[in-house]
């Protein structure tokens, strides 16, 4: 009979230990790095050959008075993340929901940029930034934790009535 008492106490003490885990190490709490929030496109889209790309980019730094051409090196390099082509979300009076996942770190710039021309390498302006307030044109910077998902990072896109647009073009 002790063999038996032995092994109910001993499956008695495993169920207790098990069922009390608080799962502070599951890996399964833990995002992916990114960011998300909406896009609210403001009046009129654009004529549709002046709208050939639409993508969000998140900067590490502030681009002010930098020439376009370093820009579009550092997104070749992947110094420089963007999404895919959004231009199928672009409906005028709506505010869609989007989602970037990209590496932890603080970005300063976070923007939609449209590509209006042919040249990809140099007909690109800035559509819309992420700010605290949505009426501001300070651009708001956001820092990504290792393993943290942020929300709200919403920004609203308006063709015709631009953000100061941070860089020069020779």
């Amino acid at each position: 009979m002790r063999p038996i008492t032995l092994l109910r106490t001993g499956t008695l003490l495993l169920f207790l230990f098990l069922s009390s885990c608080d799962k502070g190490l599951d890996p399964s709490n833990v995002s992916e790095p990114g960011f998300g929030g909406t896009i609210t496109y403001a009046g009129p889209l654009p004529p549709p050959d002046s709208l050939r790309d639409l993508r969000i980019v998140a900067v590490p730094y502030y681009p002010i008075d930098t020439l376009f051409q370093p820009l579009i090196m550092k997104v070749l390099d992947g110094v420089i993340p963007f999404s895919a082509d959004i231009r199928s979300s672009a409906v005028p009076g709506m505010t869609v929901p989007y989602t970037m996942f990209l590496k932890p770190k603080t970005y300063y710039y976070i923007a939609v940029v449209q590509q209006f021309g042919f040249d990809p390498f140099s007909q690109w302006k800035v559509v819309g930034v992420y700010t605290a307030l949505p009426s501001d044109t300070i651009p708001q910077s956001l820092r990504i934790p290792d393993g943290t998902f942020v929300h709200d990072v919403n920004i609203t896109v308006d063709f015709y009535n631009l953000p100061p647009q941070p860089f020069r073009v020779p």
